[in-house]
């Protein structure tokens, strides 16, 4: 776990107060060549009319495979008798289409922005959410054949950071979810004239939409949760499914009357069971989340690393299923207890921590992850309460898998593996534990990362590396997608929460909540050390060194991007007040975090209200001033998590953190908006 303090900022970035993170700006959203995306103004977006939006040569290409109406790395077609799928590249700013027969790669199409997931609709058009210019851009094919490329037909402003997409069963409308932005919107599917946007937690991913098309379940990468918005109600109504399960023998690692639930990280995919023609129907309203439980234990104990060393088993796998009409989680507990290895092993080498995609197999009744981290597709018994206790077979696959969808007539997995730009077609019905297929993707025209980033990426999420820990965490472990598990874990100087590291890493030693590392190499070798790992050797040969390919990745690592988002109208007089507040000397927010960045000094804080053990004596020298970039998709707050939302350290009477207290709830509430841009 990385704990830099923040980084100081030459431009004005937009501020925030209080120490974590805040926000970033990027690229904005490119358009199609033929269609002008509309304008972003402080109430909504303009949308394209209808005829902009529609099809521009109807009938003509592939049409949609997938039965499941639900988007991701990859979308399964048909062109003719040809077996076809489009692939969401994100390092190439493109989509790929591949043959599946054939084993080639046919097309590339360039996109707007770095592709999410591609999903494509019942007319044949192919949706894309652009996570970094945060919009939906749409295409459809303009010839019959696979060599052509797909041809730009309109674009939309979206909330900050697109991810999921998945369409109702009627195809009128799509719902994506905005990871940074923390929304599920609802566009119509014809013009992408935006429609309801619904508040969500933390992180949202992965999106699918009931069977019945009222209801749409979103999952979250933090939090150990899954939402479910109904999309029916006029009213902005949303429900948590609490998907944490409860801590084993709680007496070894907790005080009385404290927490009885593990926490839960890793939660980016969902899956649903789907029926398919002439097959027997399976069990219905079934909806798999597979993720990562936590225990970190007692942050009041001391620890001699990150997490309570009586507990063996501090991170396992689960794949929680959850009823869809009762909303209902029906994985009760951690099968198999704390210290379930694979094969019911003591050992954990080899499980699934980083789960990215998962689909249902209907015939096989199972369940397929990508895992990365192993780089593999592993297959489940779908019918248990935690199919990840019955693992049936895997496939190793190259390194990265982030993309899985099921030809389920012919019974064929295929995965896109991001870190190694390759394409697997999994053969279900064949012995052996490879793909029968292999495919390339054509060189990349963009080049989003060198050579040695794209090794620090592998290293970066490679599971049961004993230089990094010795119980198989990855640094995405506890920084999914570079940014935080929004845990705070015991340390033998203290309770620390995860921090962000996307974005924030460049020029900003000394690291460490305390200031204690002058450089990222001397912290990350403290981070192993107290994972129990091995630590990353420097090497005579630089190309062929792990520790300086991390650094690398860790430095380059792409931030949210919220420039050129879909505005919120409600909060638009809010976060005028809110930045107002944040320059006035009166709350003295700038002290401390000129121009947003910091001021590299240490601070005294006020005690927690709970004491808890402080044995370092360089905490009494007080915590550096963290960056404000990010600040507000980081909760919890302070060092040691102690306040659960912005405005709650706004409005604690015991802070040291400039002057909020004589705020009015609406201030506070405006000055927290604005946080939340930044």
């Amino acid at each position: 776990m990385l704990g830099p303090k923040g980084e100081s900022m030459k431009e004005r970035i937009a501020l925030g107060v209080l120490g974590l993170v805040a926000a970033s700006a990027a690229a904005c959203g490119g358009t199609s060549p033929e269609t002008k995306a509309p304008e972003a103004s402080s109430t909504t977006a303009a949308p394209p009319a209808v005829a902009r939006c529609a099809r521009r040569h109807p009938g003509v290409g592939a049409v949609r495979a997938d039965l499941s109406r639900k988007g991701g790395k990859v979308a399964l077609v048909r062109l003719g008798d040809e077996n076809l799928a489009y692939v969401a590249d994100a390092d190439d700013n493109s989509i790929l289409t591949f043959d599946l027969d054939r084993g080639v790669a046919r097309a590339r199409t360039p996109v707007a922005g770095a592709p999410a997931q591609v999903l494509v609709l019942d007319d044949g058009r192919v949706a894309v959410t652009l996570r970094d210019a945060n919009r939906i851009q749409v295409l459809e094919p303009a010839e019959n054949h696979a060599q052509a490329a797909l041809a730009p037909v309109c674009t939309q402003a979206t909330p900050a950071e697109p991810f999921g997409i998945a369409a109702t069963p009627d195809d009128q409308h799509l719902v994506v979810t905005s990871a940074w932005a923390r929304k599920l919107t609802r566009f119509d599917a014809a013009t992408l004239k935006p429609g309801r946007q619904h508040d969500l937690s933390r992180e949202p991913r992965d999106v699918l939409v009931a069977d019945d098309g009222s209801r749409a379940f979103v999952a979250h990468v933090v939090g150990g949760k899954v939402s479910v918005v109904d999309l029916e109600e006029r009213r902005d109504a949303v429900r948590p499914i609490d998907i944490r399960v409860p801590v084993v023998n709680p007496s070894r690692g907790f005080a009385a009357g404290t927490k009885t639930t593990r926490e839960s990280c890793q939660g980016f995919a969902l899956a649903k069971t789907i029926p398919i023609p002439g097959a027997l129907d399976p069990k219905r309203g079934r909806i798999f989340a597979p993720r990562v439980t936590i225990e970190p234990g007692d942050a009041t104990r001391p620890s001699s690393g990150y997490g309570n060393a009586q507990f063996a088993k501090l991170e396992a796998p689960i794949i929680s299923v959850v009823d869809e009409d009762a909303e209902r989680n029906l994985t009760p507990a951690l099968i198999g207890g704390m210290n379930r290895g694979k094969f019911g092993s003591s050992g954990s080498k080899g499980e699934c921590l980083l789960p990215r995609a998962a689909a249902t197999v209907t015939q096989r009744d199972s369940l397929l992850v990508a895992c990365v981290g192993t780089n593999a597709v592993v297959e489940y018994d779908a019918r248990g309460v935690d199919p990840s206790n019955l693992e049936r077979r895997r496939w190793s696959v190259p390194a990265g898998p982030l993309g899985l969808a099921v030809d389920q007539s012919a019974q064929r997995a295929v995965v896109w593996s991001q870190f190694d730009r390759e394409l697997s077609v999994i053969d279900l019905s064949a012995k052996g534990s490879t793909p029968s297929k292999i495919v390339s993707a054509p060189k990349a025209k963009v080049q989003k990362l060198s050579a040695l980033e794209e090794k620090g990426r592998k290293v970066f999420h490679a599971t049961d590396n004993p230089a990094i820990s010795k119980d198989g965490r990855a640094c995405a472990s506890c920084h999914p997608d570079g940014r935080e598990d929004a845990l705070t874990w015991p340390t033998p100087v203290g309770p620390r929460q995860t921090i962000m590291l996307a974005g924030r890493l460049r020029g900003s030693a000394p690291f460490s909540w305390l200031g204690a590392h002058k450089s990222l190499k001397v912290h990350l070798d403290n981070t192993f050390e107290r994972l129990g790992g091995t630590g990353l050797k420097d090497r005579a040969d630089k190309a062929d060194d792990d520790i300086d390919a991390l650094i690398a990745y860790l430095e380059a690592m792409p931030a949210p991007v919220q420039r050129g988002a879909l505005p919120d109208p409600r909060k638009a007089k809010l976060i005028a007040r809110g930045e107002a507040l944040f320059q006035d000397q009166a709350q003295g927010c700038e002290r401390c975090h000129s121009g947003g960045g910091t001021d590299a000094n240490q601070h005294k804080l006020a005690a927690p209200a709970t004491p808890s053990f402080s044995p370092s004596p360089r905490a009494d020298e007080g915590f550096d001033t963290p960056s404000l970039r990010f600040v507000g998709g980081t909760a919890p707050y302070f060092h040691d998590g102690r306040f659960a939302t912005l405005e709650d350290l706004l409005m604690n009477p015991g802070g040291r953190m400039g002057h909020t207290l004589h705020l009015s709830r609406r201030d506070a509430l405006a000055l927290t908006a604005y946080l939340e841009t930044l």
